[in-house]
């Protein structure tokens, strides 16, 4: 289809007369290598700029190809062909991204695959509740940890690129803490937050109580303490809320029983691996039973 907009070019059509042969069942060497050239990076870069000021609305074959400032033509249709079906979609009046189109897109746009922030190591308004010096945040190589001058572990989280930059080391261990939990229920949910396939999630034992997603399909997984999925219960964050905490305001590891200070117990014999969790803000206590998954079946409050 030519685009009558584009009078300055002669013979740039596209008219190829190809038909939709892509894989869908292709290997995902083959994606990595249609991203593999920068031409084809900056058509995706050029339609996205395209769909933030047009919406979902399709751009030309010509106009698009200004944009990315390839002048032969062929050379173009050529590497537009190569995102062809997979990130970039032709319509009957153009072209634009499919979803996996936008969601690579963002990702480059956020710094996952091309750039690297380091902020810190500076002290925050926070204290270790192990030893009560002050909390210590880093960002190196897109990875937020929070520690302690006597190298107690806090929180640790990846965090893009694009979300570090100009931003204050505070702001971004907020951002780091609300991706965390964002995973913890997207993992208690049984989907993996990187690929987006099947994951599964355990307590552990008694004897070695913790937090663990782990995923069959990529190398994506996620330690943290028992605790964990008890704060994205709705009725144990109700009560820490009645006690004057709340995720918003406070450090997870703030939280007076995250980490060493939550009793395990089996919930029964027959409890299929059922854990009973007592945690405790001043001189009151949470009981929550969670399932071998991790998830809350039930809460007594005192």
């Amino acid at each position: 289809m030519a685009d009558t907009g584009d009078t300055g070019d002669t013979g740039d059509t596209d008219d190829t007369g190809d038909t939709d042969d892509t894989d869908d069942e292709s290997a995902p060497s083959d994606a990595f290598a249609a991203l593999s050239d920068p031409v084809r990076l900056d058509i995706l870069d050029a339609l996205t700029d395209h769909h933030r000021t047009e919406g979902h609305a399709p751009i030309g074959f010509a106009a698009l190809r200004r944009r990315v400032g390839v002048r032969d033509s062929g050379r173009f249709r050529y590497h537009l062909n190569q995102l062809r079906d997979r990130f970039v979609e032709r319509t009957v009046d153009g072209y634009r991204l499919t979803a996996t189109g936008a969601r690579v897109a963002g990702a480059i746009l956020a710094g996952t695959y091309t750039e690297s922030v380091s902020l810190g190591p500076a002290e925050l308004d926070s204290t270790c509740p192990f030893c009560g010096s002050p909390a210590v945040a880093t960002v190196r190589e897109g990875q937020c940890v929070v520690s302690c001058a006597g190298e107690h572990p806090l929180f640790s989280w990846h965090v893009p690129a694009n979300a570090a930059t100009d931003a204050s080391l505070s702001e971004v261990v907020d951002l780091a803490e609300l991706l965390a939990f964002q995973a913890i229920e997207q993992a208690l949910a049984g989907v993996c937050t990187q690929c987006y396939d099947g994951v599964e999630t355990s307590v552990g034992t008694p004897d070695e109580p913790g937090f663990r997603a782990v995923c069959d399909t990529c190398p994506a997984r996620l330690v943290g303490p028992i605790s964990f999925p008890l704060l994205v219960d709705p009725d144990v964050a109700g009560w820490c809320r009645d006690h004057g905490y709340t995720l918003r305001e406070d450090h997870v590891w703030e939280f007076p029983f995250v980490g060493e200070d939550a009793s395990v117990e089996p919930a029964g014999d027959d409890a299929d691996g059922e854990l009973v969790v007592t945690v405790a803000i001043d001189d009151d206590s949470l009981t929550a039973t969670l399932d071998g998954d991790g998830r809350v079946v039930a809460v007594d409050g005192n």
